[in-house]
């Protein structure tokens, strides 16, 4: 098998391992060893961890952030928090879209995503490198903590209603 054919099953394995085994919540932005030990993670979060994977496996891999599709969240009504990140690998010299944010209980709410493809049409698209720290100190500001809690009544109650 060439190169680019595995590391297209890596990537691709890595993704679903994320999307299937982190649950999609509105939590405080920590790092990727807590959110393995939480399991949950919001998009950021789950990207992080997808990135920290891949480059495990020599997968060269970015954050895109993007503001997607109008939200049913109440977090995600605030124009500054309604930035969507998932990822980018570069595989057999071309960028595969990776976006494991909607877990299984919520795909029924956000539709699902394949590797390659988007949710929706994005706009102001903006590739990193890293996630910049102050956009994770501002997520993880206290005054914000009340929207997080709304948004994950509001997850749970789909995921209640999805099944």
């Amino acid at each position: 098998m060439d190169e680019g054919n595995e590391q297209y099953r890596i990537a691709v394995a890595e993704y679903q391992w994320v999307k299937e085994n982190i649950k999609y919540r509105m939590s405080y932005w920590g790092d990727v060893t807590r959110t393995l030990a939480k399991r949950e993670g919001h998009c950021g979060i789950k990207a992080e961890l997808l990135v920290a994977r891949l480059k495990e496996h020599g997968i060269k891999a970015r954050y895109v952030e993007g503001r997607p599709l109008e939200s049913d969240l109440p977090l995600l009504k605030l124009p500054p928090l309604q930035a969507h990140f998932w990822v980018e690998a570069r595989v057999d010299g071309y960028w595969l879209t990776l976006d494991p944010t909607p877990d299984p209980g919520i795909a029924h709410l956000s539709g699902d995503t394949i590797p390659g493809s988007r949710l929706g049409t994005p706009q102001y698209i903006t590739r990193w490198d890293e996630i910049p720290v102050w956009f994770k100190e501002f997520y993880n500001h206290r005054m914000l903590a009340p929207l997080r809690f709304l948004s994950n009544l509001n997850l749970d109650y789909h995921r209640r209603r999805g099944k």
